[in-house]
């Protein structure tokens, strides 16, 4: 498969080094390998930009290793004198949304905990003391999801609201 110009042979070396290769060095390695092959066997810049994406995705790297390879990748299209910068731009802009996208939804799942540990304290403090004066409602809103929780259960020892948030 190694010297074969098909460039399914290039795929399936890909599929075959993804499942073989767990220690992310060493996908490292094998990733620019493969992409020095893209390069070395005279594809079409299309072809290229295919493939690379292809094994982009196939092999994956820790995040601590994709710089090295953005610039191992670099250095060959230096030494080949091809520059298809726009595809690893494209790959890092898909990488750094997908990136953003994942932390939004963790941020927004965050806020949405903490909405809800509000909702229901503030509902058991209503019950447990009745109408709630603004400064608890202020507590409340500037607390995060550890004081709500931690407030969550004291309000079940507490005899008063001063009690319950030492004010």
């Amino acid at each position: 498969m190694e010297t074969s110009d098909n460039v399914f042979a290039l795929v399936v070396m890909a599929q075959i080094k993804a499942k073989r290769v767990n220690d992310g060095a060493t996908r490292k390695d094998v990733k620019i390998a493969l992409i020095r092959r893209l390069y070395e066997r005279g594809y079409s810049r299309e072809q290229i930009v295919r493939l690379f994406r292809i094994i982009d995705w196939m092999i994956q790297l820790p995040r601590g290793l994709e710089a090295g390879f953005v610039q191992a990748v670099y250095a060959i299209q230096e030494e080949k004198k091809m520059p298809y910068v726009n595809t690893i731009e494209r790959v890092e802009r898909e990488k750094a949304l997908q990136q953003g996208l994942e932390q939004g939804l963790e941020r927004g799942v965050g806020q949405g905990r903490q909405l809800e540990a509000r909702r229901i304290l503030q509902r058991q403090l209503s019950k447990r003391f009745g109408e709630l004066p603004d400064w608890v409602s202020e507590r409340l809103e500037a607390a995060d999801v550890d004081q709500l929780e931690v407030w969550s259960d004291e309000i079940l020892f507490a005899d008063s609201l001063d009690t319950l948030f030492k004010h």
